[in-house]
């Protein structure tokens, strides 16, 4: 057979979330459904063939010791392929993951102590919540094929920002997960009522150079950089052999929120890692806006740098306890 010369390069793909109809089935090509081109700088996905080999064990007595094809099989029952991508952290960016992550796709993002909404999807039921993910020109076969994921649900959203780094833009890194097999084909997100976005409607982006406040327990830091994860898990529930082992549906569970800032040492940071109880954190550039009501410091450090030391403050995000309904943590992207 003669060598191929197909291949397939980061800057000939397009990354794409489609909305979903109902769960196992993809998003629809004819316009149906809103697509959304998401500014990704650098994006990963498992391999098609992801498998992982179960072997029965030896058997003793003479010439029963070595494994026969037979004994051994791809464990397909239970697979989760997944999905990150890092991208520009846009207004329609983020509102678009944390629609998925936990319900919520309007300014204010509020992940709410009573969350998550929903605590399991099963598969062919009608839910807008998992989404496809498409990655144009992907597929083994290359140009003009592509590979698409199929009802995923995001697993973790990382926002950093670095007054130094990336021209001082905030950097989001979303994890999706999803448990149906990929599909290798040419396929199309196409968008007939207006309700696709492509990239270069990521017009506002959040940026360091534009923080106008940065303050935890209402006292003064000027902050270096920060990062805040949002993390929950996401289980497979049974397997259907018949149909490529695809689930019969997920089971989602609750939400971590943690963070670390890099801040001048001083006093004014001194007084605010000094507090034992819940205090509130706010991040603003007047536009975009990370607020935690009761966030914890957790085991303060110090970096002995030559431009000066500074900081460093490990967060833990919680809910006040007077009401489920109140935020963990709330990103403002309008």
């Amino acid at each position: 057979m003669a060598k191929s010369y197909t291949f397939q390069n980061i800057g000939n793909t397009s990354v794409i979330i489609g909305t979903e109809a109902t769960m196992g089935t993809a998003a629809p090509e004819d316009g149906t459904g809103a697509t959304l081109e998401m500014p990704v700088t650098e994006f990963s996905f498992s391999e098609t063939n992801l498998h992982t080999l179960s072997q029965a064990p030896m058997r003793t007595g003479t010439g029963g010791t070595n494994l026969s094809d037979d004994m051994v099989k791809w464990q397909k029952h239970d697979r989760m392929y997944e999905i990150s991508m890092t991208f520009h952290a846009s207004d329609v960016a983020l509102n678009r993951v944390c629609g998925n992550l936990f319900e919520d796709s309007s300014n204010p993002l509020s992940l709410l102590g009573s969350m998550p909404t929903t605590t399991h999807f099963k598969h062919a039921v009608s839910n807008t919540i998992p989404v496809t993910i498409w990655f144009e020109n992907s597929s083994h076969d290359g140009e003009g094929v592509d590979m698409y994921f199929t009802s995923c649900m995001c697993t973790s959203l990382s926002l950093s920002g670095d007054v130094a780094s990336n021209g001082g833009v905030v950097m989001a890194t979303a994890t999706f997960q999803t448990a149906y097999a990929p599909t290798e084909a040419a396929y199309t997100l196409e968008s007939t009522d207006g309700t696709n976005t492509a990239v270069t409607a990521h017009t506002s982006v959040f940026n360091m150079h534009d923080l106008t406040t940065t303050t935890l327990d209402s006292e003064d830091l000027l902050l270096y950089s920060f990062d805040v994860t949002i993390e929950r898990p996401i289980n497979r529930i049974g397997f259907d052999s018949s149909n490529a082992f695809r689930p019969m549906g997920y089971a989602l569970g609750g939400y971590s929120v943690t963070g670390n800032l890099v801040c001048k040492r001083d006093g004014e940071v001194d007084d605010a890692i000094d507090n034992e109880a819940g205090m509130a954190l706010s991040l603003s550039t007047g536009t975009y806006q990370i607020e935690g009501a009761k966030v914890f410091v957790d085991s303060a450090g110090i970096n002995f740098d030559e431009d000066g030391w500074k900081q460093t403050i490990p967060l833990v995000f919680t809910y006040d306890s007077g009401a489920t309904s109140n935020p963990v943590i709330e990103i403002h992207t309008a």
